[in-house]
């Protein structure tokens, strides 16, 4: 596990506060804590994994451990952050990041589009929206790399989710309903998504203990929320 060795400074935007720390591969990692929550904390990780395992372009991340020294003469962060002598959940800083506007995702390919709006589904994620008159997408364009990066998942597997009310303000709903899948789409995306899940067990053992015992249970009802996508019902609000 890395260490958290500088905290630099508050993110200009998120609802959960995270901070810009160094850690001890020399590199920055946008850092969230207790102001998340240890479901929230479960999220991230459990999602940035699934993400990944999607290929989905989502930043770099890791668990890593935060000296409660570096926290000490620090009361803004440490509101945020902590006591210290805690697992935070880091998230590799990405430069030169755009937030994607109501404009840009349009270009956004309809492979990662779709991509992502049936991830966003499966994981119950109504955290990334986009109108005509603006939204909270958690979805950014990189320039250099002509790169679309996804972020923030501590609101996933919401209990709430309504994916009637919700589907048609997400960001990448025209990708997904405004043309024809071909016939074969929901094996394509049935067979990523078992690889995944079976692989989501395995990721799940290096979680921190502290976020496990504070809820716990609460993996098991992130199996059985991702396993829904072995049901006909799953799939039928989809076509």
């Amino acid at each position: 596990m890395l260490d958290v060795i500088e905290i630099q400074q508050k993110a200009s935007q998120g609802r959960t506060e995270p901070y810009l720390c160094r850690l001890s591969d020399n590199k920055r990692y946008y850092v969230k804590g207790p102001q998340a929550g240890a479901k929230g904390l479960i999220n991230e990780a459990v999602c940035a994994y699934l993400g990944c395992a999607l290929q989905l372009n989502v930043p770099a991340h890791c668990c890593a451990y935060l000296p409660q020294g570096l926290l000490r003469f620090d009361e803004a962060a440490s509101r945020v952050l902590g006591a210290g002598d805690s697992t935070v959940f880091a998230s590799e800083l990405i430069p030169d990041l755009l937030e994607v506007t109501a404009t840009s995702a349009f270009s956004m390919p309809e492979r990662c589009a779709r991509d992502l709006f049936l991830f966003d589904y499966w994981i119950r994620n109504e955290d990334r929206t986009m109108t005509e008159s603006g939204g909270n997408p958690n979805l950014f364009y990189r320039a250099a790399s002509k790169q679309y990066v996804v972020l923030d998942h501590n609101l996933a597997f919401d209990s709430g989710y309504n994916f009637k009310v919700n589907a048609k303000l997400h960001v990448a709903y025209n990708a997904w309903f405004g043309s024809q899948h071909d016939a074969l789409w929901r094996t394509h995306y049935s067979g990523k998504l078992a690889i995944a899940l079976q692989g989501l067990a395995q990721y799940a053992d290096t979680l921190p203990a502290t976020w496990l015992e504070e809820e716990p249970g609460y993996l098991a009802e992130i199996n059985d929320t991702l396993s829904l996508f072995n049901s006909d019902e799953f799939w039928e609000v989809l076509v």
